[in-house]
């Protein structure tokens, strides 16, 4: 691999994994496969939080790839590179 992915975790859902942030080794995956494989290297499900595996992601989800908003792209298809930062909101509760 030529490089990594930086994924960054916010709010609850960092706090449940445990961690700010992980590097993924890849190049030129969407969005979808990187979520995939930073939910394998943290070995714990996630995405279910984020998103329906059908249709996209869910309402209130953020996903950033270098600050802009993938809703504003090509959603779950957007292509991220080695040295991009890929900012994780999962949906907040609240009541």
């Amino acid at each position: 691999m030529s490089g990594a992915i930086t994924v960054k975790f916010y709010a609850l859902l960092r706090r449940r994994l445990g961690t700010a942030s992980i590097e993924v080794e890849a190049d030129g995956l969407t969005v979808r496969e990187l979520l995939q494989q930073a939910e394998k290297q943290t070995g714990q499900r996630f995405l279910d939080e984020l998103l329906d595996r059908e249709s996209g992601l869910l309402d209130g989800t953020m996903v950033l790839v270098n600050g802009e908003n993938v809703r504003l792209k090509q959603q779950m298809e957007t292509r991220v590179s080695a040295g991009d930062t890929v900012d994780l909101f999962s949906p907040a509760g609240g009541g």
